[in-house]
């Protein structure tokens, strides 16, 4: 597989186990953690934004939220490419923190900025989503590995 089959698989499965993680959270907490709703919601709720139809399933969030994954597996891909040569699971955390840092610097631009931003516990959120980013760079680097190790095995 090529690095550009390699890096959309990657992102299709770190977004999406990242996700799974918020949804899993927002159970649990009993608040709305999860990127595609919130951000139908800021969507929704912005007056320069397009409007969405319903929060939950409205595929702008979903798209901005997977589009917003790939960007950041192909930062990974260039660091990986250029500096860091072989990702391993340190490698991998460490990315994982620094996205999750901006992440956060990210949503609370964009929560500062709503001229009625979603009620959630926003302290929760962040560290849902600091450890949300752990999740994401990791299953994207065993996304990345991934056919190679179907390779192995066949």
């Amino acid at each position: 597989m090529n690095a550009a089959g390699r890096i959309l698989l990657a992102t299709a499965i770190g977004t999406s186990f990242m996700t799974l993680y918020s949804y899993w959270q927002s159970k649990k907490q009993k608040q709305e953690f999860t990127e595609p709703v919130l951000l139908n919601e800021l969507s929704d709720r912005s007056p320069e934004l397009p409007e969405v139809n319903d929060t939950d399933d409205d595929p702008v969030g979903w798209t901005t939220h997977y589009a917003v994954g790939l960007l950041f597996v192909v930062s990974y891909y260039i660091l990986w490419k250029r500096s860091l040569t072989h990702p391993t699971i340190l490698k991998g955390l460490t990315i994982g923190a620094a996205s999750g840092v901006i992440a956060i610097a990210a949503w609370k631009i964009m929560f500062a900025t709503n001229p009625n931003p979603p009620k959630n516990d926003r302290e929760g959120y962040y560290r849902q989503l600091f450890i949300a980013h752990l999740i994401f760079s990791t299953t994207a680097l065993y996304g990345y590995k991934l056919p190679d190790y179907i390779k192995r095995i066949s």
